[in-house]
């Protein structure tokens, strides 16, 4: 029940030396009202006396008072930790901004290292055609020709080369019957 839901004519002020006070209960009163979690037991007997000498209505009022202000206390807990978690919630925006900035920086260098590797092939591309089109125009009949008379220089290359490997056989052959001549004389 929160304090702004009770009706004036319901809420009331704790009475004049009441144990509350006139600003209701404190957190150090309140351990007072339980032994086990106050700073002693020596303060038990004498809060219980307390409490037996008081009237009825003046018990139900001490009470009422007392969770009016357990009441306001719980709702400016829940207040603060509504405002916590709306600062970690900003706090995640945040962070999540930068990275997202981060992403962004990293998806402009792709896209501009991708841009630049287009540009080169559409200049590769522009140059396979100019050298196809010199081709087909009448640069082709020019490069026949040099490739025919390079072919036939390679012929004629492949050709010496021939009679070099012909003439080294033979050498080889006078070599090793001569090396066999000799090893077969100096056996003797």
């Amino acid at each position: 029940m929160d304090s702004a839901v009770i009706p004036p004519s319901v809420r009331f002020q704790p009475p004049q030396g009441s144990i509350a006070g006139p600003q209701g209960c404190l957190s150090s009163e309140m351990n007072d009202a339980n032994p086990a979690q106050g700073a002693g037991e020596s303060e038990g007997p004498d809060l219980a006396a307390r409490l037996t000498d008081m009237s009825p209505e003046r018990l139900a009022e001490e009470v009422i008072s007392v969770w009016e202000e357990v009441l306001k206390v719980e709702g400016e807990l829940a207040t603060a930790r509504q405002r916590a978690r709306a600062l970690e919630m900003e706090l995640e925006a945040r962070e999540s901004d930068g990275s997202a900035r981060a992403r962004v920086a990293e998806l402009e260098e792709a896209m501009r290292v991708a841009d630049s590797r287009i540009v080169q092939m559409e200049l590769l591309l522009e140059n396979e055609r100019v050298r196809r089109a010199d081709v087909e125009e009448g640069g082709g009949q020019g490069r026949f020709a040099e490739l025919q008379e390079e072919n036939s220089r390679l012929l004629r290359s492949e050709e010496e080369h021939m009679m070099l490997i012909l003439d080294m056989e033979g050498q080889l052959e006078r070599l090793v019957g001569e090396l066999e001549g000799l090893k077969s004389r100096s056996s003797q």
